[in-house]
């Protein structure tokens, strides 16, 4: 199997392609913006160098969230574009698992529950519990860093994901901090292809995108 993976939902554009569960390639651009000018490039680059181009392509995987809307929107639409038009299925895997199941693949999680934390660009910060396997303990929240303690229990716990340093203060002072800022777009893959593809992924939104239509263009759309 083919699988051809991105994330776009962080500070990065990050994809990697699996074929037959080896790593073809891997590419990462560091960037809180320009996606939608990094992204197709960089699948093209990827393809192309494994001597496949699209049409080898068997599964899509893409991060569905939560993270940055631009960035969000404009994986799953590219995704969603090249499904139609490959005729292939997509897979769509939240930030909160690729990241806890990279730590778990790691074996860096030496406590029994992990916190993926992930920026949200405001005061509050998305959270899910995981435990040492890398499987969720409970629904994502969107909290204010003044209510993670209560929210995570007294069980000692390790924290990963870009804002893990941010809330890091809230927590006791032993709390390891796990170097895992990002989705990693190889673990991504891996995770797709072990997974059977469902619905069409949306993305995965806590609160309503800043930016809004106009009354016009709402209309018009």
């Amino acid at each position: 199997m083919r699988v051809l993976a991105f994330d776009c939902a962080g500070g990065q554009c990050a994809a990697a392609l699996l074929v037959d569960g080896r790593v073809s390639g891997a590419r990462q651009i560091m960037a809180e913006r320009g996606h939608a000018q990094a992204l197709v490039p960089l699948l093209a680059d990827l393809v192309g160098e494994a001597g496949i181009g699209f049409g080898g392509i068997d599964r899509i995987a893409v991060t569905t969230g939560p993270g940055s809307f631009t960035g969000i929107r404009v994986a799953l639409a590219a995704a969603h574009g090249l499904a139609l038009a490959l005729k292939v299925p997509i897979v769509g895997i939240t930030v909160f698992e690729a990241i806890a199941a990279a730590a778990a693949a790691a074996r860096g999680i030496s406590t029994s529950r992990l916190v993926v934390a992930v920026e949200s660009r405001r005061a509050e910060c998305f959270v899910q519990l995981f435990d040492k396997s890398g499987q969720p303990f409970g629904a994502a929240a969107m909290l204010a860093p003044s209510d993670f303690a209560a929210w995570a229990g007294t069980e000692p716990l390790s924290l990963a994901g870009d804002a893990a340093p941010r809330i890091a203060p809230y927590f006791p002072a032993e709390t390891p901090i796990l170097p895992l800022r990002q989705v990693d777009a190889v673990i991504l893959a891996r995770l797709a292809a072990a997974r059977q593809p469902g619905d069409p992924p949306t993305p995965f939104y806590f609160r309503a995108a800043d930016a809004v239509p106009s009354r016009a263009m709402a209309a018009w759309t």
